[in-house]
């Protein structure tokens, strides 16, 4: 009987072990939710204002600005994004063109992905191109990175 119980208390614990190591596949509906959140944080800012913007961004987020070489905090790249937003900067278009979905860790996500938005109702159109990380905590999707710099011009 002891042994038996010990088996079943090592079976126990390994279960334990193997199901919290075990890596979890990104799924279609994964996938789709990053892509639905890239797609639309630009039209969020704009037509629902700074608080649910804000809310998408993980409080760990950093951002490398790869024309000014630098890496910027949360707070530093929402400080910059804000004072775009309050001279009253707004996107009217957003389009996503997935390129590619890396699953780094269980609840961790690459997605590389062009992005087409238009600004102040048209007069302003950028072609972006997306490395963005995000990480998934209690069932919801936060971007954790992004870098992004803009097509160049030909």
């Amino acid at each position: 009987m002891n042994r038996n119980l010990s088996i079943l208390g090592v079976g126990l614990v390994l279960s334990l072990f193997l199901g919290i190591v075990a890596r979890a596949e990104l799924t279609d509906a994964d996938k789709m939710e990053i892509q639905r959140i890239a797609e639309e944080l630009p039209i969020i800012l704009a037509e629902q204002g700074w608080d649910p913007y804000e809310e998408n961004f993980h409080s760990d987020y950093v951002n490398w600005s790869m024309v000014r070489d630098q890496v910027r905090s949360r707070d530093e790249f929402l400080e910059a994004v804000k004072t775009w937003y309050d001279e009253g900067n707004r996107a009217s278009g957003s389009e996503v063109v997935p390129i590619e979905f890396v699953e780094l860790a269980p609840g961790v996500a690459m997605f590389l992905h062009s992005q087409q938005e238009e600004f102040n109702e048209g007069t302003e159109i950028r072609d972006i191109r997306f490395v963005s990380i995000y990480k998934q905590e209690e069932g919801r999707w936060y971007l954790l990175a992004t870098s992004f710099m803009d097509l160049p011009e030909e």
